[in-house]
């Protein structure tokens, strides 16, 4: 049985609405970085930059929010632990994947996610899975195996064996940041958490750019009005409001029910790659990505079948 812990005093529609408008700027997110790599933008000065954008918003958010400060013994680690996870590890890996891989097949690997969401709940959280759900996680990642290894280096994928396997590293950071959120939902305000996320990624991430920035050519290219125009959306409208809105349908639903939603990513992923950068993938990809929604689907069935058995 998969267990909701959506209060009844919290309109159950609200935290699924808050998690398709993140997972929709997520989406946006692989072609808006990967555009800003192809303009030659430099990598580590993306990443901080949105991650600076990202902390100046929150922190007034997150001063607002202090009153409702729960903490616990050890927390500030777990909150470290959460910033290591995602923005760091997963921003570094996403970044780098995408040097080598198309963001239409970075996106396709993402769908692994709500599988692996489920499983991650279920080991922690005691939340139950059943055949349906295991069978789909089988099937989708064995559809991201055979889709990387049907890759063919191209232009828009230079190494998608090694672009692949790199986001698959940041999909499993992904499952350990949403698994801490959880664990502290309740006793900090989920925009305190959004803004100690970020404010740990600009720290992290802060050597890094800054020798980015110190050459000239790489500063030029980022103040470029529409290369700035963008790292700004990629600050503000996906690091900040995805992060919050996502983080706050974390603390409504369990983990499977969360990752679930993300489904949707993959298909918006190729789609926006599609119209915006004109990437494709070939049709062994395209037998292997359609591998990775059936085993979604299949372990959908399978959280529906857990519903119904409650």
């Amino acid at each position: 049985m998969i267990r909701s812990i959506t209060t009844s005093a919290t309109p159950r529609m609200l935290p699924v609405l808050a998690a398709l408008l993140a997972v929709t700027l997520w989406a946006s997110s692989f072609a808006g970085m990967k555009q800003l790599l192809n303009a030659g933008v430099a990598p580590m000065a993306i990443i901080w930059l949105r991650m600076v954008v990202a902390t100046a918003l929150l922190l007034p958010v997150a001063w607002v929010q202090r009153g409702g400060i729960r903490a616990r013994r050890g927390d500030v680690w777990w909150l470290l632990l959460l910033g290591l996870f995602e923005p760091g590890l997963y921003f570094l890996l996403e970044i780098t994947a995408l040097q080598y891989t198309s963001s239409q097949q970075a996106g396709m690997i993402v769908a692994i996610f709500p599988l692996l969401a489920a499983a991650g709940g279920a080991w922690f959280f005691r939340e139950r899975i059943n055949a349906r759900i295991v069978a789909g996680l089988g099937l989708a990642v064995g559809g991201a195996l055979a889709m990387t290894l049907a890759g063919k280096a191209d232009e828009h994928a230079p190494a998608p064996l090694l672009g692949n396997a790199l986001e698959f590293l940041a999909i499993l950071a992904a499952v350990g940041y949403m698994l801490i959120v959880k664990r502290l939902a309740g006793r900090w305000p989920v925009w305190v958490i959004t803004a100690a996320q970020m404010s740990f990624g600009a720290a992290f991430f802060l050597p890094f750019g800054a020798v980015a920035l110190a050459d000239a050519e790489a500063l030029k290219q980022v103040l470029m009005p529409a290369n700035l125009v963008l790292i700004l959306y990629l600050g503000a409208g996906v690091t900040v409001l995805a992060y919050g809105f996502y983080n706050y349908s974390i603390s409504q639903l369990s983990a499977a029910q969360a990752g679930v939603i993300v489904n949707l990513l993959p298909v918006l992923a190729a789609l926006l790659g599609w119209a915006w950068l004109g990437e494709t993938l070939n049709s062994w990809q395209m037998a292997a990505a359609g591998l990775i929604l059936a085993g979604v689907a299949l372990a959908e069935s399978g959280q529906r079948q857990a519903r119904e058995r409650r």
